[in-house]
């Protein structure tokens, strides 16, 4: 790692505070992808919640 000098972590702007980044900020971060993965995902892929039963808000569903 010593030999990347700063292109190592690579850290999304995002994730960042305001003072450092323009994206930065915020109350909540946006990953950019689901993060529910299936139960058969390969190793490397498999980050995040791991096949999920519910995932999010509960939805109230109104009667009619």
């Amino acid at each position: 790692m010593q030999s990347r000098g700063r292109l190592y972590p690579v850290v999304r702007g995002i994730a960042q505070a305001a003072v450092y980044h323009p994206h930065g900020g915020g109350r909540h971060q946006h990953i950019g992808h689901p993060s529910s993965v299936g139960r058969n995902t390969p190793p490397g892929a498999k980050v995040g919640n791991i096949a999920p039963r519910k995932t999010g808000r509960a939805r109230i569903k109104k009667r009619q």
